[in-house]
């Protein structure tokens, strides 16, 4: 069965696209592997610089011995035309030192830019990149991004948050100081805003929240308008439920069962069908796990008849099943039931796994009790209230091992 199912989870395995949200809904700004804090900055290549002194191009010949600050922008980008202000205080603050604001776009519409600065004036430099190519030296994929250069020409800070570059930043990187950007909050996690729409598709696994803030009891699981929603579960009850094999027969680290979460799932409608596959292609994503099925000798308890005595279950009338137990209480009522209702019963409360070797297939009435501060004498129960055998033994079963899983940190 775990076969077929790693089977047909690999033939339905989704690749999302991983989304990433900056001021402007462009993928996250980043530097490619050629830019990093401590490198030479890269060449700056312009087609034409405004606001600057005549015959200047723009090189770092021309600014040696300065500090500069880069600003990648467009005149589309929300989050760059908010982050003007904060740019011109910085330059009028920083004007008698030696330090030059160049916001750099690559926009090949000249008089358009131009307009827009009549509107929206930018102080420094204002320069349009020459072929996109310093966008592409500097591994731009999105904007704001701000690179703050030493008088040096060497690259020491990167961020995507031009409000982090406050003054304090700017006298640290004029005096060849360490430059540490302060935490500085954003909008609201996307889907939390206030009126926010519904989202189509989501997966969400996070750290249980404790029960003052979720309002749930660890275990709860909730189905309503698409969302599938599960509450401090942990890791190995979650490879329990996507990969269908009892937590007894799930080779796992030890914190797999003690480090709790809080899972949701949101699919469009008429497409449940994508939750299995999506929270397989997740947990293993997270957890980085990787897994194998093992045929071990496995100690369980075997369910048989008793030597030459029926057993006490009554053929059942009814045509549904219905169940009244009361795990803490040790009591349950069957009615129409299989001998599995048994198994399931005996698993819960023993803790191994249970294999019925009864051969009966009927439906039957009967009632349990038992003790259930004392689980070892539930096999004593089954045996003198149903006439069935429960007895431990040993069986070959198939695990599922956990060959590595990562516990996974929090930003």
């Amino acid at each position: 069965m775990l076969d077929r199912l790693e089977e047909q989870v690999t033939r339905n395995r989704l690749f999302p696209t991983m989304l990433a949200l900056t001021f402007c809904f462009q993928p996250i700004a980043r530097a490619d592997e050629h830019l990093k804090t401590g490198n030479s900055a890269p060449p700056l290549s312009f087609k034409q610089l405004l606001q600057a002194r005549a015959g200047v191009r723009g090189t770092w010949e021309e600014l040696k011995g300065q500090a500069v600050v880069l600003e990648f922008w467009a005149t589309w980008c929300g989050g760059c035309v908010d982050n003007i202000p904060h740019i011109n205080e910085l330059a009028a603050e920083f004007k008698s030192k030696p330090i030059q604001f160049i916001s750099i776009t690559d926009e090949t519409d000249l008089d358009l830019v131009k307009h827009f600065l009549t509107r929206h004036p930018i102080s420094g430099w204002v320069a349009f990149d020459d072929e996109n190519s310093t966008f592409k030296r500097y591994g731009v994929e999105g904007r704001p991004q701000t690179v703050l250069v030493n008088r040096s020409g060497v690259v020491e800070g990167i961020t995507n948050i031009p409000r982090s570059v406050t003054p304090q930043v700017l006298n640290d990187l004029l005096e060849g100081a360490p430059l540490h950007f302060p935490e500085v909050p954003l909008a609201p996690p996307m889907g939390s805003e206030p009126g926010a729409p519904a989202p189509l598709l989501q997966v969400m696994i996070r750290p249980a929240a404790p029960v003052a803030i979720s309002g749930t009891s660890p275990g709860l699981a909730l189905d309503q308008n698409g969302r599938h929603e599960e509450y401090g579960v942990t890791l190995l009850s979650l490879l329990s439920e996507i990969r269908d094999v009892p937590e007894n027969l799930i080779d796992a680290p030890e914190w797999c069962s003690g480090m709790r979460y809080d899972v949701s799932i949101v699919t469009p409608q008429h497409q449940e069908a994508l939750r299995g596959p999506l929270l397989i292609q997740m947990v293993e994503a997270v957890f980085q796990l990787k897994v194998h099925t093992e045929t071990k000798p496995t100690r369980v308890y075997v369910l048989t008849r008793l030597d030459g005595q029926k057993p006490n279950l009554r053929v059942s009338s009814s045509k549904e099943e219905s169940a009244y137990w009361i795990r803490d209480k040790g009591e349950a009522q069957l009615t129409g039931a299989s001998v599995d209702s048994i198994v399931r019963i005996a698993r819960f409360v023993l803790g191994l796994q249970v294999v019925d070797e009864t051969r009966l297939t009927g439906r039957y009435d009967f009632d349990l009790k038992y003790d259930p501060s004392h689980p070892e004498t539930l096999a004593q129960m089954v045996r003198d209230q149903l006439g069935l055998n429960l007895a431990e033994g040993q069986r070959n079963l198939v695990h599922l091992v956990v060959d590595s899983a990562t516990e996974p940190k929090t930003w």
